[in-house]
């Protein structure tokens, strides 16, 4: 207790005192009043005081890897009580960060860690709320001068995370993580693009970074990564390679048309146990939309009997394709204005009887294919056949 400050120890011995009183007064009352104790020992008895609940949510698996110039720390999502008046509402969540050598014993004891770890941020209710929503977790990005190399060398970083609910009361540490960060990181890549350059195809392209972090040239990307969010979200992305990507360009097949979506792309680095990313590049907003018409209906067979005339054609490989056209003219060489469409909304299957016709007639037919963006595709070749009774 030498090492509180007079004040506490002043006022400790105060309520020393006060207990050793009230304790002599308590044995006073039992000797004199115990036969008035053994007249009442059928009252109903008093339990043990129960100590009252104090904040107990924590995680024992906190998380943490270096993003470009950043410390990433994740960690699972809270129980997160709605009664802001209970003791167990989670009111913020605040970040500690201790800086170790490499060469020095790790701080693993909360009070030792407490003492000496600074708070480096924190996650206020709201914060929780929108990234437990987002992500099914929380996280918490730690900025890094990553400049000096030399002092980085024998420097880690250990760090824990705890709750706090709105009454103060904290909550225990959680596990504390270590990192050592290393400089030689690639900054983001840049000028990031995208483009619909073929049929549910979307290119993305970028620039290879010149630097690293600490301001090193040439930059020591060795591979990139592709994400792709919605853009109603803020933040995170879905990993769109399997295997780090070597050359500056990706093709994304797995989208939908007519969806806002961002693009992003993280350079990736070798560090002493793996690969790192850097940040985020700029992201780029794109909404794919199909423009691209599908393949004609070929070939086209027709027959003619009982006064009608019979179209069959093969069913289009393409996935968007919804239905088809059917076009007559008196011609083949009928001027484009001159075909007449012979369905009000595109015929699903594969084949088209026309009824409407003069027996011993000649009739000339082609037909398109139309997918659910509405793109027609080209005519087919021409057919055409003499109405037989």
């Amino acid at each position: 207790m030498n090492h509180l400050p007079q004040a506490i120890r002043s006022q400790h011995s105060r309520h020393q005192l006060i207990r050793t009183s009230s304790l002599k007064a308590q044995v006073y009352a039992f000797v004199c009043f115990g036969g008035l104790a053994l007249i009442c020992s059928g009252c109903g008895k008093v339990s043990a005081p129960v100590p009252p609940s104090r904040l107990s949510e924590r995680t024992s698996d906190l998380t943490a890897i270096q993003r470009g110039s950043t410390i990433l720390l994740s960690w699972p999502a809270p129980s997160l009580v709605k009664d802001e008046s209970s003791r167990f509402y989670i009111s913020r969540v605040d970040i500690f960060r201790l800086t170790e050598r490499r060469d020095q014993e790790p701080v693993l004891d909360p009070d030792d860690f407490e003492a000496t770890a600074e708070l480096v941020g924190f996650l206020d209710r709201a914060m929780i709320e929108t990234q437990v929503n987002t992500f099914g977790r929380l996280q918490f990005a730690d900025s890094v001068k990553l400049t000096q190399s030399k002092q980085l060398a024998n420097t880690r970083l250990r760090y824990a995370v705890r709750y706090i609910n709105k009454r103060d009361q904290v909550a225990a540490f959680s596990n504390t993580v270590a990192i050592e960060p290393a400089p030689g990181i690639a900054m983001p890549p840049t000028n990031v693009s995208a483009i619909a350059d073929a049929q549910d195809v979307v290119t993305i392209t970028w620039l290879a970074p010149i630097a690293n972090v600490d301001g090193i040239t040439p930059s020591a990307a060795v591979g990139y990564n592709v994400y792709r969010r919605l853009q109603r979200r803020d933040l995170g992305g879905d990993l769109l390679n399997s295997e780090p990507i070597s050359a500056t360009s990706f093709t994304d097949t797995k989208f939908q048309y007519q969806v806002d979506y961002v693009y992003f792309v993280r350079a990736l680095s070798q560090g002493a146990n793996g690969l790192i990313e850097s940040a985020d590049s700029d992201p780029f907003p794109f909404t794919p939309v199909d423009r691209f018409a599908p393949s004609a209906p070929n070939p086209v067979s027709i027959a003619s009997s009982n006064g009608s005339i019979s179209l069959f054609w093969p069913s289009s490989a393409e996935r968007d394709v919804i239905g088809y056209n059917v076009y007559r003219a008196s011609s083949a060489d009928a001027p484009d204005n001159d075909w007449i469409k012979l369905n009000d909304q595109p015929v699903t299957p594969v084949t088209f009887r026309d009824d409407q016709v003069v027996i011993d007639h000649t009739y000339f037919y082609r037909v398109t294919a139309v997918d659910r963006f509405n793109n027609e595709s080209e005519r087919s070749r021409v057919v055409s056949e003499t109405v037989h009774p």
